[in-house]
């Protein structure tokens, strides 16, 4: 029974470092969390019409993640976009 105590507290211990690494708040440090946006969030997000949002997923420049219930977009992923639609004014 000793080996297996000892292996839970390995365990706990492993648990508690990746709860520290994954909570929004590490210390003093405030991590964000990166946001999952929809398909339109992402049209409105960028100020992009329907047919340039289909045309930039058809060459690649925007790349969503499959997920049940449609595509979906990690808000850092964005980050480039969001800087091409603001410097052309779109947001």
């Amino acid at each position: 029974m000793n080996r297996i105590d000892e292996l839970l507290d390995v365990l706990e211990k492993i648990y508690e470092i990746i709860h520290m690494i994954y909570t929004t708040n590490y210390g003093h440090l405030s991590l964000p969390e990166d946001v999952l946006l929809t398909r339109q969030e992402v049209i409105d997000y960028l100020g992009i019409s329907e047919s340039t949002y289909k045309r930039k997923v058809k060459q690649g420049s925007l790349k969503p993640h499959k997920f049940p219930g449609g595509d979906r977009f990690y808000k850092s992923d964005l980050r480039h976009e969001f800087f091409e639609s603001k410097r052309r004014g779109r947001v």
